[in-house]
């Protein structure tokens, strides 16, 4: 075998123009791959945490009652044991109890309906990057304004508009309270926030939790927990211990018929936005694809370069089979030679991706090159703005692996004709 592995080398260097221009085209399919794949990783994990960080968290928590049909009712009761067991469990970087309701807002001249967000200021922004998203005012304060002042809300930035009001402007929100009362108050709109996710910018308005609860006769029940995870990646199994800590149902899909209401139902993110996980799962499928369409071209490359070498040699493999080279060693050294062309052409191809892929694994790629409004947004996921590649032993070893395999693949047919020659015609030029 290291004889045929030499043989391969010493051959590649007979024709360097053609051997080079084979290298190059192995090179670059490999080095787009290990790009590619690093980017889409990276993509994926940018829309998760879009998706994620400011609308759902990570892993949720709800009665399955709730889960079941999401009502204003359906609440319970997060004392501070409960909350201490979820933040002991690895993994957990915030939580914040939230109230959800759905009200009717507005003023004089307009209204909307809009999904009323009850939050503990200073949770929420541990949890969400929500906080930060202020474009207009501020964000609510840590206590709720004492009566008889206006309640704070914070407007989503397409609710705002629609309603034309802005930080200082009054309004009234109208809503069905859990004990079938209608809820009023007055509100004052302390600030606007831009997140580019289309849900919160659009519906939603951010009271203080205190205030949510008393507008929605929930006293200090909540409808759900949005907890913050440290890895989007390891969300199921963080659930599985929250679950476990607080005596949870895990949110297994089908095991769920016989719950009762007011059982609690911890679900990761993968539950709770199942079209995102699907996709998810879909655009990773698609790999395959990707290497079909780029591996193709370095397929045919190999496959000319090495059909070629063979008819240009042939004479030299009459000779070496009439001084006893069996035709199965024949085949042997010229597929070893198909391969050494391959992995050396994807040792550099994935040298070079994974140098590029790391300097944007560090750098980021600037977002802001596909939007003129600031923020990137597809379909109605807020990203960063810029995308951070990312880079594992596997985004660079496949390729290579796949790679190697196509080659060899591509080495077979003329490894094959080599090795059925008739060395006497072929030495003496009578086979064409």
């Amino acid at each position: 075998m290291v004889i045929s592995a030499k043989l391969g080398l010493r051959n590649l260097t007979r024709n360097r123009w053609r051997s080079g221009l084979t290298l190059a085209a192995v090179a670059v399919a490999v080095g787009l791959m290990v790009w590619t794949l690093s980017m889409y990783e990276g993509w994926i994990n940018e829309m998760v945490r879009g998706a994620t960080a400011v609308e759902t968290g990570q892993v949720q928590v709800h009665t399955a009652g709730y889960v079941e049909s999401p009502r204003v009712y359906r609440g319970f009761t997060p004392d501070s044991a409960m909350l201490q067991r979820i933040m002991a469990v690895r993994n957990v970087r915030a939580i914040s109890p939230r109230v959800k309701a759905v009200g009717l807002i507005g003023n004089e001249q307009r209204s909307q309906v809009v999904q009323i967000k009850g939050v503990d200021p200073r949770l929420e922004a541990a949890t969400t990057p929500i906080a930060d998203a202020i474009v207009g005012g501020r964000w609510l304060s840590d206590d709720p304004a004492p009566y008889p002042a206006p309640r704070e809300v914070v407007l989503g930035k397409g609710v705002a508009q629609q309603l034309g009001v802005v930080p200082g402007d009054t309004l009234v929100v109208f809503l069905e309270a859990a004990d079938g009362s209608l809820g009023n108050d007055l509100l004052q709109v302390v600030g606007v926030v831009r997140t580019a996710n289309t849900q919160v910018d659009r519906m939603a308005a951010y009271l203080h939790l205190k205030d949510a609860q008393y507008l929605t006769a929930l006293d200090d029940q909540v409808q759900e927990l949005a907890i913050r995870t440290t890895n989007v990646d390891d969300a199921v199994a963080t659930g599985d211990s929250i679950a476990a800590a607080i005596g949870a149902f895990d949110g297994t899909p089908g095991k769920d018929a016989a719950l009762a209401d007011s059982t609690l139902v911890v679900q990761p993110w993968q539950q709770i936005m199942p079209s995102v996980y699907e996709m998810i799962l879909l655009f990773r499928k698609s790999y395959w694809i990707m290497y079909l369409l780029v591996y193709l071209v370095a397929a045919v490359g190999i496959l000319n370069t090495q059909r070629m070498s063979a008819a240009e040699r042939k004479r030299e493999f009459g000779v070496m089979m009439a001084i006893g080279m069996r035709p199965r060693r024949m085949f042997r050294t010229l597929v070893v030679e198909t391969a050494v062309l391959g992995l050396v052409g994807a040792a550099i191809g994935a040298l070079a991706g994974y140098l590029l892929s790391l300097y944007y694994a560090k750098a980021g790629f600037d977002m802001s090159v596909f939007t003129t409004e600031g923020t990137f947004s597809y379909m109605g996921v807020a990203f960063s703005d810029r995308l951070y590649f990312v880079l594992t032993p596997a985004i660079v070893i496949e390729p290579v692996i796949i790679m190697l395999f196509v080659a060899l693949v591509s080495g077979l047919w003329p490894a094959f004709k080599a090795a059925r020659i008739d060395p006497a015609p072929t030495i003496a030029g009578r086979v064409g």
